[in-house]
């Protein structure tokens, strides 16, 4: 597991602990998130991160699921980008 410590042997430089990405959401689904989020006192960034973890700790199969249920969700149309 990499550290902000580790350094890249190759080219001598430090591995930053985090990495801010960007993301695009339906504005709607985002609101309805965000607002859930605040209802139950949660920091939308952790419950990201909550669901990333399980994302990467569940198995093929629960993510073929997941994966399910976002094409019912979405009508069949898959916005991987």
């Amino acid at each position: 597991m990499a550290t902000a410590k580790s350094r890249d042997a190759s080219k001598g430089v430090r591995k930053p602990k985090t990495e801010q990405r960007t993301y695009r959401f339906h504005a709607g689904l985002w609101a309805e998130f965000e607002e859930d989020c605040a209802r139950h006192l949660r920091n939308p960034r952790l419950v990201v991160e909550a669901l990333v973890r399980h994302w990467l700790d569940t198995d093929d199969k629960i993510k073929g699921g997941i994966a399910q249920k976002h094409r019912e969700w979405s009508g069949g149309a898959a916005e991987d980008e």
